[in-house]
């Protein structure tokens, strides 16, 4: 007998993968991948146990569309991924966009003798967003475990309890702003990659965001949801080394935000723990967001000199409340007696976020006193210790390691290292020669603050979750150029030994943003341009 006619023997699992049990689909078992494994791109896993629940997890479950149930053949899944490479990005989003609303097209359009009612707008946004995340093998549950571990961390606009209420009702109610946040929930915890084809499949779904982005806006109107979107996105964008796109996106987010009538958002005076309290506190967290993303956006040099997106922070704006205090979580919730104004910066106890919107107070202090050309005598000694003292605060809260309170440290030393490289430019005839003498030391100073940081930073690299490092890194940059102006100096095996600090922190922030290893870049060819 030919051996065409001995059919292989197909190995299969003793118990269905992980993957189809999480989607309850029909898992045929075969080894090393099911059918279904390989029809979605997903990873194939036999044996694996079921994670501890977390909190919201039956939600997310139940609010995961249930894609793939027409039985359509995916356009986007039968294309070679060697194929797909080649194509030119507008085609494979051209692509990947047709495909997510395949479903919808085959159960509404195709099978005439279905009886119901079209899908509408919300349902096909939403259905839409479900594809697209789950074309890569990904799913809500997981999504939103690593957002909340990671980027929740250093950027709390959300409030927790309400996302959940919301994403509850999503399958029942389906939401297109809602929708497209949760795409971009995704895309900005995906990081880059060392394989061509998964940085190919991020720029796709960076571009897919932003295409949905628009469109949503172009059928609901203004939303909080769609502000905290553009929130994440400007943030990605001027993460990965698009200043220009983030410098738009921000300040579109800033157009709804005044539409909105958030632009003056304090602490609510609802019923502490209600749906209205939590809605009214989240807007004022989302505006501090925003206001802080926009303040770090103009920090990059292309930038500096564009007028801001959002409107100055007064010292009367009411500080922000922790994401711990949103996340209705842990049983009664804390009794605010008072809530304290940004200006309130004497404060020796204020959680990371709080710390946030005051470093983010004084650098807009720094900003205007740098355009006002007010940064000599009395201004600069008192602006300088204001300073001083946050960050020493900040410094005494972190007990030197790095954590969350990272962002506002970062902010903090851009901002003290703005304000005496500005004041070393001014005429000789302003400043006294002490004044002089004394910006130079303090510049020296905060280089050499940053250095001590980067070795901290190195030394406990490995252990450190890279989900919840943030994209801040304006102080490293600034300070790693002016250690290249001071080449020259003696001691140059330490100059050395320090630059190759920097210069690690750089490498290591670049494995989660694209924009530390262009500055990165650009810093190799400064030194390459300074001389010995």
């Amino acid at each position: 007998m030919s051996s065409s006619s001995n059919p292989e023997i197909v190995q299969r699992a003793p118990q269905v993968c992980s993957h189809c049990k999480s989607i309850k689909k029909g898992c045929d078992k075969k080894l090393p991948s099911c059918s279904q494994c390989i029809k979605r791109r997903a990873i194939c896993r036999y044996g694996e146990t079921l994670e501890p629940r977390r909190y919201g997890d039956e939600i997310v479950r139940a609010a995961s569309p249930n894609v793939g149930a027409s039985g359509s053949v995916s356009t986007w899944t039968s294309i070679p991924r060697s194929v797909l490479g080649t194509l030119d990005p507008t085609m494979r989003l051209s692509i990947l966009l047709t495909n997510s609303i395949s479903d919808l097209v085959h159960t509404s359009v195709l099978q005439t003798n279905a009886r119901r009612p079209p899908p509408s707008m919300h349902a096909i946004f939403y259905s839409q967003v479900g594809n697209i995340v789950q074309t890569d093998g990904q799913y809500f549950e997981s999504i939103l475990t690593r957002y909340f571990d990671g980027v929740h961390i250093w950027l709390p606009i959300l409030s927790r309890k309400r996302f959940y209420d919301r994403l509850k009702v999503l399958p029942s109610e389906p939401s297109a702003d809602f929708s497209v946040l949760l795409l971009a929930m995704r895309l900005i915890t995906q990081h880059p990659s060392s394989n061509s084809e998964m940085n190919q499949d991020r720029e796709i779904l960076y571009l897919a965001t932003k295409t949905l982005f628009a469109q949503v806006q172009a059928f609901v109107p203004s939303s909080l949801c769609l502000v905290q979107t553009g929130i994440l996105l400007a943030h990605y964008e001027n993460g990965h080394g698009m200043a220009e796109a983030a410098y738009v996106t921000i300040g579109m987010s800033s157009r709804m935000v005044h539409a909105l009538g958030i632009e003056e958002a304090t602490c609510s005076k609802k019923i502490q723990g209600s749906d209205e309290w939590y809605d009214e506190e989240e807007a004022l967290s989302t505006w501090w967001g925003l206001v802080i993303c926009d303040r770090i956006i103009a920090l990059n040099p292309d930038i500096s000199n564009r007028p801001l997106a959002t409107r100055s922070i007064c010292g009367e704006d009411h500080l922000p409340l922790e994401p711990e205090d949103l996340s209705g979580q842990g049983g009664e919730t804390t009794s605010f007696q008072y809530r304290y104004p940004v200006s309130a910066t004497s404060l020796a106890s204020l959680g990371s976020f709080g710390r946030d919107a005051q470093a983010t107070y004084l650098m807009e202090k720094v900003r205007n006193a740098i355009q006002a050309g007010q940064v000599y005598g009395d201004n600069l000694v008192v602006l300088g210790s204001e300073l001083q003292s946050v960050l020493g605060m900040v410094m005494t809260q972190t007990a030197g390691r790095c954590g969350v309170y990272c962002g506002s440290s970062q902010m903090l030393i851009a901002a003290m290292y703005d304000l005496h490289h500005s004041a070393a430019t001014v005429p000789d005839d302003h400043i006294s020669s002490g004044s002089a003498e004394s910006i130079r030391i303090t510049l020296k100073t905060i280089t050499r603050m940053v250095i001590d940081v980067a070795y901290a930073f190195n030394a406990e690299s490995a252990s450190l979750d890279m989900g919840r490092v943030s994209p801040y890194i304006a102080h490293v940059v600034k300070c790693a150029n002016q250690h290249i102006m001071m080449r020259g100096h003696s001691q140059r095996d330490q100059w050395y030994r320090d630059f190759e600090e920097l210069k690690k922190m750089l490498e290591y922030y670049s494995l989660r943003w694209i924009g530390p290893g262009q500055e990165l870049q650009r810093l190799m060819q400064n030194l390459g341009t300074s001389g010995s």
